[in-house]
Protein backbone atom coordinates (compact mmCIF):
# COMPACT_ATOMS: atom_id res chain seq x y z
CA UNK A 1 0.00 0.00 0.00
CA UNK A 2 1.55 3.16 -0.89
CA UNK A 3 0.64 6.29 1.26
CA UNK A 4 -1.11 8.22 -1.59
CA UNK A 5 -4.15 7.61 -3.44
CA UNK A 6 -5.99 8.75 -6.40
CA UNK A 7 -10.19 8.82 -6.25
CA UNK A 8 -11.53 8.75 -9.92
CA UNK A 9 -14.90 9.32 -9.59
CA UNK A 10 -16.79 7.98 -12.26
CA UNK A 11 -20.41 7.33 -13.61
CA UNK A 12 -21.52 4.03 -15.39
CA UNK A 13 -22.08 4.84 -18.91
CA UNK A 14 -25.86 4.46 -19.01
CA UNK A 15 -27.62 5.89 -22.00
CA UNK A 16 -29.66 8.84 -21.04
CA UNK A 17 -28.01 9.24 -17.63
CA UNK A 18 -24.44 10.74 -18.56
CA UNK A 19 -23.60 13.91 -20.34
CA UNK A 20 -26.85 14.71 -20.70
CA UNK A 21 -26.33 18.24 -22.67
CA UNK A 22 -24.02 16.15 -25.21
CA UNK A 23 -27.13 13.87 -25.38
CA UNK A 24 -29.45 16.40 -26.75
CA UNK A 25 -27.56 17.34 -29.47
CA UNK A 26 -25.53 14.35 -30.17
CA UNK A 27 -28.19 11.41 -28.45
CA UNK A 28 -28.04 9.43 -25.75
CA UNK A 29 -26.39 6.62 -26.69
CA UNK A 30 -23.38 8.56 -28.94
CA UNK A 31 -23.37 10.75 -25.41
CA UNK A 32 -22.92 7.93 -23.14
CA UNK A 33 -20.12 6.20 -25.89
CA UNK A 34 -18.31 9.22 -26.01
CA UNK A 35 -17.99 9.55 -21.66
CA UNK A 36 -17.24 5.58 -22.33
CA UNK A 37 -14.18 6.40 -24.13
CA UNK A 38 -13.21 9.70 -21.80
CA UNK A 39 -13.25 7.36 -18.70
CA UNK A 40 -11.02 4.80 -20.24
CA UNK A 41 -8.57 6.90 -21.54
CA UNK A 42 -8.23 8.78 -18.26
CA UNK A 43 -8.10 5.55 -16.64
CA UNK A 44 -4.72 4.87 -18.77
CA UNK A 45 -3.36 7.94 -17.97
CA UNK A 46 -4.13 7.21 -13.65
CA UNK A 47 -2.90 3.48 -13.90
CA UNK A 48 0.88 5.22 -14.44
CA UNK A 49 0.53 7.44 -11.43
CA UNK A 50 2.83 6.45 -8.45
CA UNK A 51 0.04 6.20 -6.28
CA UNK A 52 -2.98 3.80 -5.24
CA UNK A 53 -6.01 4.07 -7.38
CA UNK A 54 -9.45 3.92 -6.08
CA UNK A 55 -12.54 3.93 -8.76
CA UNK A 56 -15.75 5.78 -7.09
CA UNK A 57 -18.45 4.48 -8.72
CA UNK A 58 -21.59 6.39 -8.86
CA UNK A 59 -24.45 3.67 -7.50
CA UNK A 60 -27.03 5.75 -9.61
CA UNK A 61 -25.97 5.16 -12.62
CA UNK A 62 -25.79 1.88 -13.33
CA UNK A 63 -28.96 0.08 -15.27
CA UNK A 64 -31.66 -0.28 -13.44
CA UNK A 65 -33.56 -3.46 -13.38
CA UNK A 66 -36.66 -4.93 -11.72
CA UNK A 67 -39.19 -2.34 -9.66
CA UNK A 68 -35.99 -0.65 -8.17
CA UNK A 69 -32.97 1.39 -8.18
CA UNK A 70 -29.46 -0.85 -8.08
CA UNK A 71 -27.57 -1.09 -4.55
CA UNK A 72 -24.14 -0.41 -4.42
CA UNK A 73 -22.85 -3.98 -5.21
CA UNK A 74 -24.66 -3.71 -8.55
CA UNK A 75 -23.10 -0.55 -9.34
CA UNK A 76 -19.84 -1.75 -8.05
CA UNK A 77 -20.29 -4.98 -10.76
CA UNK A 78 -21.26 -2.70 -13.51
CA UNK A 79 -17.99 -0.82 -13.54
CA UNK A 80 -15.91 -3.99 -12.39
CA UNK A 81 -17.27 -5.68 -15.46
CA UNK A 82 -16.68 -2.29 -17.61
CA UNK A 83 -13.12 -1.29 -16.55
CA UNK A 84 -12.14 -4.55 -15.48
CA UNK A 85 -11.17 -6.30 -12.40
CA UNK A 86 -7.38 -5.57 -11.34
CA UNK A 87 -8.82 -2.02 -10.22
CA UNK A 88 -10.34 -1.63 -6.49
CA UNK A 89 -13.67 0.15 -6.61
CA UNK A 90 -15.71 1.35 -3.97
CA UNK A 91 -19.40 3.32 -4.25
CA UNK A 92 -19.65 7.08 -3.79
CA UNK A 93 -21.67 7.80 -0.77
CA UNK A 94 -23.37 11.22 -0.01
CA UNK A 95 -26.42 13.15 -1.00
CA UNK A 96 -24.62 15.38 -3.35
CA UNK A 97 -21.23 15.62 -4.99
CA UNK A 98 -19.73 17.49 -2.11
CA UNK A 99 -20.86 14.84 0.33
CA UNK A 100 -19.31 12.31 -1.99
CA UNK A 101 -16.40 13.22 -2.08
CA UNK A 102 -15.85 14.43 1.33
CA UNK A 103 -16.93 10.79 2.50
CA UNK A 104 -14.11 9.09 0.04
CA UNK A 105 -11.77 11.70 1.00
CA UNK A 106 -12.28 10.92 4.64
CA UNK A 107 -12.30 7.22 3.80
CA UNK A 108 -9.01 7.50 2.33
CA UNK A 109 -7.42 9.30 5.17
CA UNK A 110 -9.06 6.13 7.74
CA UNK A 111 -7.85 3.83 5.22
CA UNK A 112 -4.38 5.04 6.36
CA UNK A 113 -3.28 7.48 3.49
CA UNK A 114 -1.47 10.72 3.95
CA UNK A 115 -1.46 12.46 0.61
CA UNK A 116 -4.95 12.06 -1.48
CA UNK A 117 -6.70 13.83 -4.09
CA UNK A 118 -10.31 13.55 -6.07
CA UNK A 119 -10.51 13.47 -9.48
CA UNK A 120 -13.49 13.92 -12.11
CA UNK A 121 -14.25 11.93 -15.15
CA UNK A 122 -14.61 14.68 -17.84
CA UNK A 123 -11.36 16.23 -18.42
CA UNK A 124 -9.92 13.19 -21.00
CA UNK A 125 -7.17 14.96 -22.09
CA UNK A 126 -5.94 15.43 -18.92
CA UNK A 127 -2.07 13.98 -18.51
CA UNK A 128 -1.16 11.83 -15.78
CA UNK A 129 2.02 14.03 -14.89
CA UNK A 130 -0.29 16.56 -13.58
CA UNK A 131 -2.10 14.29 -11.44
CA UNK A 132 1.39 13.03 -10.11
CA UNK A 133 2.31 16.88 -9.78
CA UNK A 134 -0.63 17.34 -7.43
CA UNK A 135 0.03 14.25 -5.10
CA UNK A 136 3.48 16.02 -5.20
CA UNK A 137 2.89 18.94 -4.30
CA UNK A 138 1.54 17.85 -1.06
CA UNK A 139 4.63 16.93 0.19
CA UNK A 140 5.35 20.86 1.33
CA UNK A 141 1.45 22.19 0.54
CA UNK A 142 -1.58 21.37 2.74
CA UNK A 143 -4.19 21.17 -0.33
CA UNK A 144 -4.18 21.14 -4.10
CA UNK A 145 -6.97 22.54 -6.90
CA UNK A 146 -7.50 22.12 -10.06
CA UNK A 147 -9.76 25.06 -11.46
CA UNK A 148 -11.92 24.46 -14.70
CA UNK A 149 -12.94 26.73 -16.67
CA UNK A 150 -16.67 27.08 -16.49
CA UNK A 151 -15.91 28.17 -13.04
CA UNK A 152 -15.62 24.57 -11.22
CA UNK A 153 -13.03 22.51 -10.14
CA UNK A 154 -11.82 18.99 -11.59
CA UNK A 155 -9.48 17.60 -8.82
CA UNK A 156 -9.07 18.70 -5.13
CA UNK A 157 -6.59 17.05 -2.69
CA UNK A 158 -5.20 17.42 0.86
CA UNK A 159 -2.67 16.31 3.00
CA UNK A 160 -4.15 14.34 5.64
CA UNK A 161 -3.32 16.32 8.85
CA UNK A 162 -4.93 19.25 6.64
CA UNK A 163 -8.06 17.59 5.25
CA UNK A 164 -11.29 20.30 5.61
CA UNK A 165 -14.49 18.78 5.45
CA UNK A 166 -16.32 21.64 5.19
CA UNK A 167 -14.81 22.96 2.35
CA UNK A 168 -17.88 20.73 0.29
CA UNK A 169 -20.94 21.95 2.19
CA UNK A 170 -23.69 23.63 1.23
CA UNK A 171 -21.88 24.55 -2.61
CA UNK A 172 -23.72 25.10 -5.27
CA UNK A 173 -22.21 22.47 -7.79
CA UNK A 174 -23.85 23.57 -10.82
CA UNK A 175 -23.01 26.94 -10.48
CA UNK A 176 -20.07 28.82 -11.77
CA UNK A 177 -18.72 30.57 -8.61
CA UNK A 178 -17.65 26.74 -7.32
CA UNK A 179 -14.17 27.48 -7.72
CA UNK A 180 -13.99 31.24 -6.11
CA UNK A 181 -16.11 29.79 -3.41
CA UNK A 182 -13.84 26.99 -2.40
CA UNK A 183 -10.98 28.49 -2.71
CA UNK A 184 -12.14 31.18 -0.21
CA UNK A 185 -12.55 28.56 2.46
CA UNK A 186 -9.08 26.85 1.77
CA UNK A 187 -7.69 30.83 2.06
CA UNK A 188 -9.62 31.43 5.52
CA UNK A 189 -8.52 28.13 7.15
CA UNK A 190 -5.90 29.33 6.16
CA UNK A 191 -4.15 26.43 3.83
CA UNK A 192 -1.32 26.82 1.46
CA UNK A 193 -3.12 26.01 -1.50
CA UNK A 194 -1.13 24.78 -4.86
CA UNK A 195 -3.58 25.68 -8.08
CA UNK A 196 -2.90 23.56 -10.97
CA UNK A 197 -3.25 24.59 -14.49
CA UNK A 198 -6.86 25.40 -15.67
CA UNK A 199 -8.37 22.68 -17.86
CA UNK A 200 -11.56 22.36 -19.90
CA UNK A 201 -13.99 20.11 -18.18
CA UNK A 202 -16.19 18.47 -21.11
CA UNK A 203 -20.22 18.62 -20.49
CA UNK A 204 -21.44 20.91 -23.74
CA UNK A 205 -21.09 20.68 -27.34
CA UNK A 206 -18.71 23.39 -27.12
CA UNK A 207 -16.51 22.18 -24.64
CA UNK A 208 -16.48 18.98 -27.02
CA UNK A 209 -15.57 20.94 -29.43
CA UNK A 210 -12.89 23.32 -28.41
CA UNK A 211 -11.32 19.79 -26.62
CA UNK A 212 -11.71 18.91 -30.75
CA UNK A 213 -9.76 21.57 -31.76
CA UNK A 214 -7.25 21.99 -29.17
CA UNK A 215 -5.88 18.69 -29.30
CA UNK A 216 -5.56 18.53 -33.20
CA UNK A 217 -1.68 18.74 -32.89
CA UNK A 218 -1.16 16.86 -29.24
CA UNK A 219 -0.69 13.34 -28.30
CA UNK A 220 -4.50 13.12 -27.41
CA UNK A 221 -5.15 12.58 -30.82
CA UNK A 222 -3.99 8.90 -30.90
CA UNK A 223 -6.90 8.36 -27.83
CA UNK A 224 -9.85 6.51 -28.56
CA UNK A 225 -11.91 9.80 -27.72
CA UNK A 226 -10.61 11.88 -29.83
CA UNK A 227 -11.24 9.17 -32.71
CA UNK A 228 -14.89 8.95 -31.12
CA UNK A 229 -14.52 12.92 -31.96
CA UNK A 230 -13.83 12.33 -35.41
CA UNK A 231 -16.56 9.72 -35.94
CA UNK A 232 -19.07 13.37 -35.50
CA UNK A 233 -16.32 15.81 -37.29
CA UNK A 234 -19.13 17.80 -39.09
CA UNK A 235 -21.63 17.88 -36.16
CA UNK A 236 -18.82 19.17 -33.74
CA UNK A 237 -17.34 21.55 -36.23
CA UNK A 238 -20.80 23.65 -36.32
CA UNK A 239 -20.17 24.54 -32.35
CA UNK A 240 -16.99 26.18 -33.55
CA UNK A 241 -16.53 29.33 -32.20
CA UNK A 242 -13.88 32.47 -31.09
CA UNK A 243 -11.55 29.83 -28.77
CA UNK A 244 -10.87 31.65 -25.70
CA UNK A 245 -6.97 32.68 -25.29
CA UNK A 246 -6.37 29.84 -23.52
CA UNK A 247 -7.20 27.72 -26.11
CA UNK A 248 -5.83 29.64 -28.87
CA UNK A 249 -2.07 29.43 -27.39
CA UNK A 250 -2.77 25.07 -27.17
CA UNK A 251 -4.41 24.69 -30.99
CA UNK A 252 -1.16 24.89 -32.51
CA UNK A 253 0.08 22.14 -30.31
CA UNK A 254 -0.04 20.98 -26.51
Amino acid sequence: MSDTCVLFFVKYPEPGVVKTRLASVMGAEAAAAMYRHFVQDMLAELVQVKADLRICCDTGTVPRGGDGAPGAQDALAACKAWLGPQHVYQAQQGDDLGARMRTALADAYAAGYERVVVLGSDIPDFPHELAQKALDDLDLHDAVIGPAFDGGYYLIGFRRDRFLPGVFDGMEWSGASVYAATMERLEAARLDVVRLPEWNDVDTMWDLNVLYRTNRNSSFRRSSSYAAMREHDALIRQYDMELPVWARETESGK
